[in-house]
């Protein structure tokens, strides 16, 4: 009696194509830019907030993909003007459909000293990049 490895072979390939398919690499995550950072802050609460120095962006220890942003912010109705220190958290969410993109989720401060947070926890703004400027 002869035994037929068809099976066999036809089972193999499906297992390693799977293999193959879930660790392949995807699509690169859309980048976070500095400009699109400081457009979205300027624009989510244009009454409360104003970005006056963009300090840059840093890589949290917890991992995955989420970028804290350090920026100085003033308030535009304020008569002083008194800038504060602000850490902005982005966060990069997958959309139902697969599309990857990034959102401010988090707007806090510590200026009453390191036990008191003030700010919003809760936000999910997503991140737009500013238009370029039209030609007059």
């Amino acid at each position: 009696m002869k035994v037929s490895c068809r099976p066999c072979l036809g089972a193999l390939a499906l297992l390693l194509a799977l293999l193959l398919g879930c660790t392949a690499p995807g699509a690169a995550p859309p980048p976070l830019t500095a400009a699109a950072a400081q457009h979205t802050l300027d624009n989510w609460n244009p009454q409360y907030c104003k970005v006056t120095e963009f300090y840059g962006f840093h890589k949290p220890a917890e991992g995955g993909a989420t970028q804290v942003a350090y920026v100085l912010l003033t308030n535009p109705g304020d008569k002083a003007h008194k800038p504060v220190l602000y850490a902005a958290r982005f966060q990069l969410l997958t959309l139902p459909d697969g599309q990857q993109r990034w959102y401010l989720t988090s707007l806090v401060n510590h200026a009453s000293g390191l036990t008191r947070r003030q700010g919003w926890d809760n936000l999910l703004v997503p991140v737009k990049e500013a238009s370029p400027p039209s030609a007059k």
